[in-house]
């Protein structure tokens, strides 16, 4: 990964900037992170950060793509749990009209009625392209009320079409008002800039919109389940049946190394040419199964805590759930990976962040969510480093650390046909 200075700034009105040169390549990205997840919705109302991220691209004569297109540059958003991250790479010299731009929504988007029932309706149809497909929502949204009980952790963060279609005008500007105020938001700018510059045209433009109280939302942390919770559900389109399995990780703004003992013995078990579940349950059984891990809900260190560590698997109907779970536990419950695993594990993940880092949008991404999360962009020079101080001791001892006592597991099944 390059290394360069990052500057972090506060103006007036609370916003936080983060600005970091690199003058490799003639681009620049732009990103705005505003403190607003799915963790902080009301219970009825369901699915409004994600609706309000679709808002916040409305304009009265051009949409916010079509003026991001225009100086020759992409855009794209996302809802997480904890934030709302809208992200713009263009051509260098077009990025102080990004900036104007971006300080134009955070001043006064342009919510409408009209708009409002037309996202409503997209997002809708997002809502059920992700479950109108073999296992659909699988493992998010459906692992999450298995694991957690809150509300807040453990609803679908894409929303409740229900609850969004009674979403009203004033419920959109009290969420604004609420949420997107400078002081909740972390502005990046990172690649091909003048910082002295860059800063000047933040100040000229995001500096004059007035400071706003920021909501104090609290700790979304709730106890680990006393025993095994377990919930199952029969998906139509399933050819096989399936499982997946979360457990809760430690804080991420405590313990950022222990996510990345997760995460080795995560490519331990699944990845690689020989990963060693699949390994195991090919001696035992002659069977292929499919496998997956992850740490995250959606992504490495991308949420306050509580997180969750997931496997998935596939499996023939030859095999029982029982049989591969078991195959699953007694791989915890043995694990020692050797020096030559780890060493895979470590380059993989090494090249694939210096790989991903390289991309403009995933950068000014990653510096904006570390500053808003844990108050750390630098955070992202030293992942590297914090990978290669993982020890074999460290991945035995996350293996062991996931007790099927204290997890959650989902049963998918297929639905069997007439």
């Amino acid at each position: 990964m390059k290394t360069a200075e990052i500057m972090r700034v506060s103006l007036n009105n609370g916003l936080r900037v983060v600005i970091e040169e690199d003058h490799s390549a003639p681009v620049a990205g732009v990103a705005v992170h505003y403190g607003i997840g799915f963790r902080a919705e009301a219970e009825d109302r369901s699915g409004l950060a994600h609706l309000f991220e679709h808002l916040m691209f409305q304009g009265e004569e051009q949409d916010h793509f079509q003026q991001v297109e225009s100086i020759g540059g992409f855009c794209n958003a996302s809802t997480r749990q904890d934030y709302t991250d809208f992200y713009t790479v263009v051509p260098a010299e077009a990025v102080a009209r990004v900036i104007e731009l971006e300080a134009g929504r955070m001043r006064a988007p342009k919510i409408t009625e009209r708009a409002i029932k037309a996202q409503t309706s997209v997002v809708k149809e997002e809502i059920l392209g992700k479950i109108r497909k073999p296992y659909g929502g699988f493992p998010w949204p459906r692992l999450s009320p298995v694991l957690f009980r809150d509300f807040a952790n453990a609803h679908d963060g894409y929303g409740d079409y229900a609850s969004l279609q009674h979403v009203t005008l004033d419920d959109c500007l009290d969420f604004f008002d609420r949420h997107y105020s400078p002081a909740n938001a972390v502005v990046t700018i990172t690649g091909d800039v003048d910082t002295g510059a860059v800063l000047e045209v933040v100040e000229r433009t995001f500096g004059k919109i007035p400071a706003r109280p920021v909501p104090v939302l609290g700790s979304w942390w709730e106890p680990e389940p006393a025993e095994q919770v377990e919930a199952e559900y029969t998906d139509p389109m399933a050819p096989l049946p399936g499982f997946a399995l979360g457990h809760r990780v430690p804080n991420a703004a405590e313990d950022p190394g222990a996510h990345f003992a997760l995460s080795a013995l995560a490519g331990v078990l699944t990845g690689g040419n020989r990963p060693r579940l699949r390994e195991r349950l090919r001696r035992e059984t002659g069977q292929i199964i499919t496998f997956s891990t992850r740490v995250g809900l959606f992504d490495f260190l991308d949420a306050r805590d509580p997180d969750m560590w997931i496997l998935t698997a596939v499996h023939p109907k030859a095999l029982s759930t029982e049989q591969v779970l078991a195959a699953v536990d007694a791989e915890l419950e043995s694990l020692e990976p050797t020096e030559e695993e780890l060493r895979r594990r470590r380059t993989t993940w090494i090249n694939a962040h210096h790989r991903s880092m390289d991309e403009p949008a995933n950068r000014v991404r990653m510096l904006g969510r570390f500053e808003l999360l844990f108050g750390d962009p630098g955070l992202a020079g030293r992942l590297p480093g914090l990978c290669a101080e993982v020890t074999a001791a460290d991945v035995t001892a996350a293996a062991r650390s996931l007790r099927a006592q204290s997890g959650a597991l989902l049963r998918v099944v297929p639905q069997e046909k007439p």
